[in-house]
């Protein structure tokens, strides 16, 4: 597997750039979690060109402290260095990393998370078709069913020597941590939908036994049934696959039973309320 790049890629500490010195006091001057996105391009080199070294396509705007790419040939660029703040996940954030919701600047994703590109087209859409081996995944709303790309084989080993050397540093940073941009800006970011959460965290921390809370949840008729089997009413057409008023309201209620921001949007932090809940009431997980 290749070393990083460091030479070209890395962002200058310097004003003008899109990155910010070390960690703040609000999350005792560390990263309180991991923000994974896609790239939306097709390869690293893109990738580079938009976000990396002193003079970025988007200097000044954005970053992120990784990007991976699809094969161990283009290996893994750094762009901000683990130490530093990258400035990612910002526009249009609504919950923070543990899922409460956002109400201070102060506990925003480029402030208080590590942000890793995967190289990825993302979903398919005009002039992007989907692949035969593509993956079928909902957006947070649960009204659009996306065509997603699959990472690859090498692109999960990298993601996971990564992962590695993020929890070496921050050992703070725990399986729970791990999101998407999608599920800090729910509603406004697609990224990473059919993510392999499962696979990355098993290596990453080296347990085979971390729940997939997340692929079982991928579509729209399976959130339903959870809702369904935890005794909400959808009405008469049920696990139809459609997310229509009453699923929207049933997990709306779910969220504000369990105290959690009632927007309507399955995220991650509802992946993992619904392992829990119906864990502790003994009845099974899907999948």
């Amino acid at each position: 597997m290749p070393a990083y790049v460091e030479r070209d890629a890395l962002i200058p500490i310097e004003d003008g750039q899109a990155v910010g010195r070390g960690w703040t006091s609000a999350t005792d001057n560390r990263p309180v979690g991991i923000t994974w996105h896609w790239t939306a391009t097709r390869d690293l080199k893109l990738c580079r060109e938009v976000l990396g070294g002193a003079n970025a396509e988007r200097k000044g705007q954005a970053s992120a402290h990784f990007g991976i790419g699809r094969t161990f040939a283009e290996g893994i660029d750094r762009y901000v260095s683990i130490q530093n703040r990258s400035w990612h996940a910002g526009i249009n954030q609504t919950l923070q990393w543990n899922g409460r919701p956002l109400h201070s600047n102060l506990f925003k994703g480029t402030r208080t998370t590590v942000g890793i590109e995967t190289v990825g087209i993302g979903y398919a859409r005009d002039g992007t078709p989907g692949g035969a081996d593509w993956i079928d995944a909902a957006e947070p709303n649960g009204k659009h069913v996306m065509r997603v790309q699959p990472w690859t084989d090498e692109q999960k080993i990298m993601m996971i020597a990564v992962g590695k050397e993020i929890i070496a540093a921050y050992p703070n940073i725990g399986i729970r941590e791990h999101h998407g941009h999608h599920d800090l800006c729910p509603g406004y970011k697609q990224d990473v939908a059919g993510f392999p959460f499962a696979d990355v965290l098993r290596g990453i921390y080296d347990q085979p036994d971390v729940a997939d809370v997340w692929t079982p949840f991928w579509m729209p008729a399976p959130r339903q049934r959870a809702l369904i089997a935890l005794g909400y009413d959808l009405g008469a057409a049920g696990a139809d696959g459609y997310w229509g008023r009453a699923s929207d309201a049933a997990l709306r209620k779910f969220q504000g039973e369990q105290g959690m921001a009632q927007d309507g949007m399955w995220t991650t932090f509802v992946n993992w309320k619904m392992y829990d809940v119906m864990t502790n009431r003994g009845m099974p997980f899907p999948g």
